[in-house]
């Protein structure tokens, strides 16, 4: 077939090379008896003018195949030979989905995709929708009979055939977002079947890349020295949160969290590698902190020792979540463990000390305090707020208490610990979570596995029991372990929510379950010498490595994304969660914690190992006058 391309990007994607391609106003001189089948590629804002439309009406009718995309389609002519008439301007695409219509494959049917950039909102006129666009919770598979707007339509003129798309499908600069890779391009055999025109295949520009263990490790180092997510790379100017979901560009939040787990990570690469610089960069991490006053260091203030969430420009801290809280404790009192860094067991304490200020009786604590009603109402404030049932928080909290009696040798750090992980243990039945069953007993495995080191307790073996059979029930052959249990299906949309629907969509989380799980549950096998746990976090581990992403683009190689899709071997999840999305890119969260799960096998280290002398004394050489 001979096909012509117009369109006024500079690269159609997806078409070899040789294909010609000419601007839109070149339609004008264009002899269209010279082929069969013609694309016009627009971006949102062509107008093709009357007498071109003609040329294409005669064209088509006489038989030739015409595909057209992104064009401003308003008027009458342009609308009947298009089969699809513009109401609107091009609206951004956010949540919303394609779905493929029975018109264009019974066996497709009902399925969803995603693409990137936008789409137009209008009503055919004489065209048959084989795509339609709207906002579907389901992560695979839509069968609703609700008639949706069309995306892409047929329309049968004469003796040719017209295919219009309301989105850009082709004019893009990246097949990144257009997922799941595999269902686009079976969708799109059949739509070249339709057409009449031999449409090119999506490449999927993310690779696997199937690395061994210290391969992957060298690679996220990498990711973390060259993506963009730090400002400097020394660390002097602290680590940026995520690759955004959805925009494709380093989202430049800084949060603490985020600054304590990629600390843990350097570290230990360093240790591991004998590098320096590495350990100095995590040590900088944490200077950031310090300098830049993200922790409350009022002795008279209510929230005195707390960290601020993110870079809030107010000079006290007010969203105080105790998972980020704990978060830093962990990271400065294992350094300090580690390095014998006075400033590290300073400020870690200070936290650790406010959070066992602000406990309940039961061991646990509010998932989040407010810190002006904390300074302003005190103990009637704190009193008033129920705990939270959620180990998304609460063993993060009884980790970080852990690390503080190692640190102090203060009891009540361990009994508080010990107590709010037997209540929850106690109370499953009550337990809450945020995302998955799978995500909250990921991080429960942690605070059951930490004590153990401390209290050889049979309520304790017993609950590290239920729930690592509980996990190892949901890993995948593949070796990561699928979503299961969300507690809120119809939270789509919202900020705050899972990468699935249902359970057995078959979606791995890294952001809130397979990442931790890999530390966590290396923490489970050395405080038991339980083989099957060991089992486990190979099986896991070497599915992380698998899937750690290979790419041309420096964002991207050498991390890995929020959700991945078991069954189809391709990053891919539900898009319902607006504040993180399935496409993510955490630094510590992700990457960190990943990386960390790596190396602690690879010294056989455990994050409540005794405190290393020798590593001390060296560190200290290296870090003399550098605290303050």
């Amino acid at each position: 077939m001979s096909l012509h391309i117009f369109s006024d990007h500079k690269n159609v994607i997806g078409f070899p090379k040789h294909k010609a391609t000419w601007p839109l106003n070149k339609l004008k001189d264009f002899k269209f008896t010279d082929v069969d089948a013609i694309a016009l590629i627009g971006s949102g804002e062509e107008i093709i003018d009357d007498e071109v439309i003609s040329a294409l009406w005669k064209f088509t009718e006489g038989g030739g195949s015409l595909y057209a995309e992104n064009l401003a389609v308003f008027d009458f002519p342009s609308s009947r030979l298009f089969g699809f008439k513009q109401d609107f301007s091009p609206l951004d695409r956010t949540t919303e989905k394609l779905v493929v219509e029975q018109e264009l494959c019974d066996e497709l049917k009902g399925y969803l995709l995603e693409w990137k950039g936008t789409y137009q909102k209008g009503y055919c006129t004489t065209g048959i929708p084989l795509l339609s666009v709207g906002v579907f919770k389901d992560t695979h598979r839509n069968l609703s009979r609700i008639r949706n707007l069309p995306a892409l339509t047929l329309h049968l003129l004469g003796k040719g055939r017209v295919v219009y798309s309301a989105f850009p499908l082709f004019g893009q600069t990246s097949f990144l977002a257009y997922r799941p890779n595999h269902l686009w391009n079976r969708t799109l055999k059949k739509v070249s079947e339709k057409a009449g025109i031999e449409f090119p295949a999506i490449n999927n520009p993310l690779k696997r890349s199937g690395s061994t263990p210290d391969e992957s490790i060298e690679r996220v180092n990498d990711w973390f020295i060259k993506s963009g997510i730090m400002p400097q790379i020394n660390g002097a100017e602290g680590i940026y949160e995520n690759i955004h979901s959805f925009f494709q560009q380093v989202s430049k939040d800084k949060r603490p969290d985020c600054h304590a787990q990629s600390a843990i990570m350097f570290y230990l690469y360093g240790k591991y590698k004998n590098d320096a610089s590495s350990k100095e960069r995590a040590f900088q991490l944490i200077h950031y902190l310090i300098r830049e006053g993200y922790q409350d260091t009022d002795p008279s203030s209510a929230s005195f020792g707390f960290w601020k969430w993110f870079q809030y420009p107010g000079a006290l801290p007010e969203d105080m979540f105790t998972d980020d809280n704990s978060w830093v404790t962990i990271a400065l009192l294992f350094l300090y463990k580690e390095t014998g860094i006075e400033i590290f067991r300073e400020k870690g304490m200070l936290t650790a000390q406010a959070l066992l200020r602000t406990q309940h009786e039961n061991g646990l604590r509010p998932e989040n305090y407010k810190g002006s009603l904390l300074r302003s109402q005190g103990e009637h404030y704190m009193n008033s707020l129920q705990v939270s049932m959620n180990p998304h928080f609460e063993s993060i909290a009884h980790t970080a208490f852990l690390l503080a009696y190692q640190v102090s040798g203060d009891d009540r750090f361990l009994n508080t610990a010990y107590k709010g992980t037997v209540y929850l243990l106690e109370h499953l039945d009550e337990m809450k979570w945020m995302y998955s069953k799978t995500s909250a007993y990921a991080r429960f495995s942690l605070a059951i596995s930490g004590l153990l080191k401390f209290r050889d307790d049979e309520k304790l073996r017993n609950g590290l029991s239920h729930v690592m059979n509980y996990l190892i029930s949901h890993q995948h052959s593949s070796g990561g372990v699928e979503e299961a249990d969300n507690p809120d299906p119809e939270r789509y949309g919202y900020e705050d929510t899972g990468v699935y629907i249902y359970n057995g969509e078959g979606i791995a989380d890294l952001l809130y379950t397979n990442n931790f799980m890999l530390m966590n549950v290396w923490e489970a096998w050395k405080q038991t010498g339980n083989e099957q746990y060991f089992e486990f976090y190979r099986k896991l581990r070497d599915f992380l490595v698998n899937v750690q992403v290979e790419s041309e683009s420096s964002l991207y190689h050498g991390g890995w994304m929020r959700a991945y899709d078991l069954n189809h071997g391709e990053y891919f999840g539900n898009n319902g969660d607006t504040g993180w999305g399935p496409y993510c890119m955490e630094s510590g969260w992700t990457n960190g914690l990943i990386g960390t799960g790596l190396l602690l096998s690879k010294m056989n280290i455990s994050l409540f190992d005794d405190v290393h002398k020798k590593t001390r004394e060296a560190d200290l050489q290296k870090a003399s006058g550098k605290g303050d």
